[in-house]
């Protein structure tokens, strides 16, 4: 697994500083990042953009540095929390949601976030600007004033002749998608979480929790 340093920190931000008021040192964020392949030099990158990003606070107390969440960081990371471990409902009407929202190509920036925005909010690319999801969802909370600007025609209901569920489902890489959950279910279902010693058993824990971020 390619390990994203920013993913990775937010990983151990979301397991040990969200919902505690202890922050966390510099130089064990650094060790842990690099345990998992993300180079101290990378490591202190990411910790400089996201102080930068007002997502964490930084202090010395001595020589140590420390770190905690701002309010902002807290919010992502309690949204992202909340999408990572929602029970998802059996009870589908059968109803999808259809976005199509057209993004010039001068504003590729945009693209980008509105991209991530619709994937992280469980949306399929159907096409190169259409996007759809299973169910009713909010799209003023998905898109934000940003892409709301950008004037998206926004559809909820069932599919219509030729359409149907199939053609819907395949912009989900179904098959891709259970290869990967099931290679999840094999890497951690051998582990022996006793037999660790305290250290690899906090990376291993970090490494579980991103290897779920990566999936959900």
């Amino acid at each position: 697994m390619t390990v994203h340093p920013q993913s990775l920190f937010l990983s151990i931000a979301g397991q040990h500083l969200l919902g505690s008021s202890r922050p966390l040192s510099g130089t064990s964020i650094v060790f842990v990042m690099n345990e998992l392949g993300v180079g101290a030099s990378a490591a202190r990158s990411v910790l400089q953009r996201m102080t930068v990003k007002g997502f964490v606070d930084r202090h010395k107390e001595g020589r140590r540095t420390y770190y905690s969440l701002t309010d902002r960081g807290r919010s992502v990371l309690a949204e992202g929390g909340e999408k990572m471990f929602a029970i998802r409902s059996g009870d589908w009407t059968g109803e999808w949601t259809l976005v199509r929202i057209q993004v010039p190509e001068a504003r590729r920036a945009v693209r980008h976030r509105m991209s991530s925005r619709l994937k992280w909010a469980g949306f399929g690319q159907a096409d190169g600007s259409t996007w759809v999801a299973p169910g009713r969802r909010d799209i003023e909370a998905v898109l934000g004033p940003e892409g709301l600007e950008l004037a998206p025609v926004v559809i909820c209901g069932w599919p219509q002749p030729p359409t149907n569920d199939e053609r819907l489902v395949a912009a989900f890489e179904i098959d891709g998608l259970a290869a990967e959950y099931d290679a999840f279910g094999r890497k951690w279902g051998r582990i022996d979480a006793d037999s660790l010693a305290p250290v690899r058993a906090l990376v291993a824990r970090i490494e579980l929790h991103l290897d779920w971020l990566t999936l959900t």
